[in-house]
């Protein structure tokens, strides 16, 4: 896959996601914040994506925090990942961490992105456009990465993303 830089916007739960160009994306981030209350981030129990965002599934991911002894994040092992995106990936990774999945594509830019989420509970948003080899297309799609708090902790345990598909184009007649 080749990448083309995107440009990163960060929220807090104290931003009002106006800043967001899309309508669905001001409304993730809007469900976020309501489901933080008076917390800095929501707990994954105080969220139901089936429930309240049902047409959000078909792109959302899941991933599961791994922390080393020290409790320093190592990587994300993907939990749950909707029913469009392993269409995409061609397979399920779940229960595979990024790099089991995907290997040296968690670059590191990446690896800051998730990072901040993680450390300073900021929600990410940004655009992407890839040449997906694999399936030789070009996708182009924007993200929105969620931190969410352990069930007795104030530690992200859970990073939620959810992407919007802007363009699929085939490279090839």
């Amino acid at each position: 896959m080749v990448d083309l830089e995107e440009r990163p916007l960060w929220l807090t739960l104290g931003d009002s996601g106006e800043t967001l160009e899309d309508i669905d994306l001001q409304h993730v981030f809007a469900y976020w914040r309501r489901a933080a209350g008076s917390g800095s981030a929501p707990r994954r129990q105080d969220i139901d994506p089936p429930l309240q965002l049902p047409k959000f599934l078909p792109t959302t991911i899941l991933f599961d925090v791994v922390r080393d002894a020290a409790g320093r994040f190592m990587t994300l092992r993907y939990r749950l990942i909707g029913t469009q995106l392993v269409e995409y990936a061609g397979r399920d990774p779940t229960g595979l961490t990024v790099e089991e999945a995907f290997g040296k594509e968690f670059k590191a830019r990446d690896r800051e992105i998730y990072d901040r989420v993680i450390g300073e509970q900021a929600c990410f948003c940004g655009r992407r456009v890839s040449l997906v080899d694999r399936r030789q297309l070009f996708e182009s799609y924007s993200r929105l990465v969620m931190p969410l708090l352990g069930d007795r902790s104030e530690t992200v345990d859970i990073v939620w993303c959810w992407l919007k598909f802007d363009v699929m184009e085939d490279i090839l007649p």
